[in-house]
């Protein structure tokens, strides 16, 4: 998909008629639009969603509230307030783009008789150019879906200030559906939901159900009874997970209130330092515990080797003494000097030869070959424990000084914390005290519904287990019905089908997975100045890597780094810009699915370099490469320096706009004037009547 222009006309500030033409070259592939905040960067980009998929498009698509107030407004205010025929007024944006052979123009528009009614429904349209013919396309939102679907428009289409959000664990499952769908797997997935689906594996179990013997259906029931407590356990923990969430939001907003009074700012300001340092304290208990464990995994059975090693060496020394080791002669060489009849001297040994009973004679003191390889390797078994066993020691011994030194600072730090909480709840202001004790209540609140989540997800387990021995002894039942017998056939038919697909599908999945890997550290170690390295794990979250070094034994072992917001949100950039890279080059890739194509994808970011300090050059030297296009959204105040020289440097942006703001005052904290290469670009013009943006080329 490579985008070529974007047609806004009256859509929310944007009055008349206002057209953006994408760089589409390919050594030049960057759109630039500059723009102070509040003047409408933010809606030109969802402009576009808005385009693509509708009233969906405005959404969060991080889990955050929306940063788009009123997206249930898109036509310009001033104009719906003039109108006097609100079906002759309409919002529109049409965008024209390429995919595959063809071109393609995407129209969607709103009459105001039609946002005052219900603003989710739009006219949509999709017109296909193809050598010369122009075609309209049936089921224009499926055909959109299939080009560029929805569920990974949030990993083009998107705030840069929020995109840090992909480094979180939590959203390790976001990740994984981005890989399916941006890498051509999604067709197996749906086609595991579709068998799954009641339609399919609800009908047959239906089915069997209808005409299995009794102790059969009794087993059955109890596994429909268990799958829909599963079901309603799960919806029980996703309702936890908003509420935990709304806690989260109500939680910071407390904070922020205590940040900004007078009374509480500094202790507040201590507080968040505190819990700050409480939580990188715990992410390194947390790796020192693993590392605690593995170690304890791997070589904690030396620790009680030390009364069998001694055995061992009494064992050993008491065949040495004996000259049972080393054996002066092997049986094996006796036995060959029998069967040959030969001695070693050339003399015969024919049976019954006083020669041949000397020979034989020796046989009685001489060595075992086995019992000499297995008491040298007793040998050396023990010297390899006696060696390991001190080190383990040691390194268990340093390992849990290190936990409990991290436990005690958590504690104090803790303690800290709740002294905090006592000082600002004793605290003669009325309003320090109202919010200290909400804080407090959702604290509480907090801890209740992680205990509730525990307990779900513990009786979720316990289900899916007892459905397993369910199924085992639902399979093991001979039904001497035919019908039965055939309805349980197909049944595990299905079953194994979905077994099947799960296990190509994480085949797939972990065959791409050091391909997206090594794409994610070549961007990352272009605009990471540390030595680190960018991985992504097996339970598909993102983590930043370095080496750490043992003063007392050289060792090396890897750790996760603690990520700042900036470096998440490098991070999360540099994944996509891996995921893009790949599905670019999907068809090129041997893997089980054949015949699958690379997808071309652009990107488009609204404030990129806002949450990321020291990374801003890095970024901006790399972001040319993010995507075969890029369009970037700046304000003054991230452009204007370290940025503007990195992508003047890449020689990569291909067309630069400016918004132009009109209106009775101007924005707060924003200037009349912008600068862009040292040229004066006026971006504010006073209007006393009127209030709109402008979309205007350099």
């Amino acid at each position: 998909m490579k985008l070529e222009r974007l047609v806004l006309e009256n859509f929310r500030q944007f009055k008349g008629r206002q057209e953006l033409l994408f760089s589409d070259l390919v050594d030049r592939n960057v759109t630039l639009v500059h723009a102070e905040n509040g003047f409408g960067k933010t809606t030109l980009l969802k402009a576009l969603l808005w385009a693509l998929y509708g009233f969906d498009g405005l959404m969060g698509a991080d889990g955050q509230e929306p940063d788009f107030e009123k997206p249930e407004v898109i036509i310009h205010e001033g104009l719906a307030l003039a109108a006097s025929d609100p079906n002759a007024l309409h919002a529109q944006v049409q965008l024209t783009f390429k995919h595959d052979d063809a071109r393609y123009m995407l129209t969607r528009s709103l009459s105001l008789a039609q946002q005052q009614l219900d603003p989710k429904k739009t006219l949509l349209s999709l017109e296909l150019m193809r050598d010369g013919q122009t075609y309209q396309q049936d089921r224009p939102q499926q055909w959109i879906q299939s080009i560029v679907p929805s569920a990974i428009s949030k990993f083009l289409f998107f705030n840069g200030e929020r995109i840090n959000y992909l480094a979180a664990e939590k959203n390790s499952a976001k990740v994984t559906e981005a890989i399916q769908q941006m890498l051509g797997l999604s067709l197996l997935r749906r086609t595991i939901e579709d068998l799954r689906h009641q339609n399919v594996r609800g009908r047959l179990k239906s089915e069997l159900r209808d005409c299995a013997g009794d102790e059969k259906a009794a087993l059955l029931k109890q596994q429909a009874d268990l799958e829909a407590k599963i079901e309603a356990d799960k919806e029980a923990m996703a309702q936890v997970d908003l509420n935990l969430s709304a806690a989260a939001k109500e939680l910071q907003a407390i904070d922020a209130k205590l940040a900004a009074n007078r009374e509480a700012a500094t202790l507040q300001e201590r507080r968040q330092k505190l819990n700050k340092e409480i939580e990188t304290l715990s992410a390194r208990r947390d790796e020192v515990t693993q590392r605690l464990s593995k170690l304890i995994a791997e070589d904690g059975y030396t620790l009680f080797t030390e009364d069998l090693v001694a055995q061992g060496e009494e064992i050993v020394s008491r065949l040495r003494s004996e000259g049972k080791i080393p054996a002066k002669v092997l049986d094996s060489f006796l036995q060959e000097l029998l069967q040959r009849g030969v001695c070693i001297c050339d003399r015969h040994l024919p049976p019954g030869s006083p020669e041949r009973a000397s020979v034989e004679q020796l046989l009685t003191v001489a060595g075992d070959a086995d019992f000499n390889n297995a008491v040298g390797a007793l040998d050396h078994a023990i010297g390899l424990l006696k060696g390991v066993a001190p080190k383990t020691r040691e390194a268990l011994d340093e390992l849990n000084s290190e936990r409990l030194e991290l436990l005690r600072q958590i504690r104090e730090y803790g303690e800290e914390v709740e002294e905090i909480h006592q000082q600002l709840g004793g605290k003669q202001d009325e309003e320090v005290q109202a919010l200290e004790e909400q804080r407090k209540r959702l604290e509480l609140r907090e801890h209740d519904l992680h205990s509730e989540r525990g307990r779900i997800n513990g009786a979720i387990e316990t289900a899916q287990k007892e459905v397993q021995g369910l199924q085992t002894q639902i399979r093991q039942l001979t039904d001497k019905e035919e019908a039965a017998a055939r309805a349980q056939r197909r049944l595990d038919a299905v079953d194994d089908s979905v077994k099947l697909l799960e296990e190509i599908l994480e085949a797939e999945v972990q065959e791409l997975r050091p391909l997206l890997n090594d794409e994610i550290n070549r961007h990352f170690r272009r605009i990471m100045t540390k030595n680190y390295w960018a991985e992504l794990g097996a339970d598909y979250t993102l983590r930043i890597k370095k080496h750490i070094t043992n003063l007392d034994d050289a060792e090396t072992t890897e750790t996760s780094v603690a990520l700042s917001t900036g470096e998440r949100t490098v991070t999360s950039l540099v994944f996509i810009a891996s995921l893009v890279a790949l599905a670019k080059r999907r068809s090129e890739i041997p893997t089980i699915l054949k015949g699958l194509s690379g997808s071309t994808y652009p990107i488009a970011i609204d404030s990129p370099f806002g949450s990321l300090s020291i990374f801003r050059e890095g970024v901006a030297r790399d972001i040319p490469e993010l995507a075969p296009q890029v369009l970037l959204l700046v304000s003054p105040e991230q452009y204007n320096g370290a940025v503007e020289t990195a992508l003047n440097a890449s020689r990569r942006v291909g067309k630069r706009y400016y918004l132009a703001y009109h209106g009775p005052t101007i924005p707060e904290n924003a200037n009349p004037e912008l600068v862009v290469n040292g040229e004066r670009i006026q971006q504010y013009f006073p209007d006393e009547h009127q209030e709109y943006t402008e979309l205007q080329e350099i």
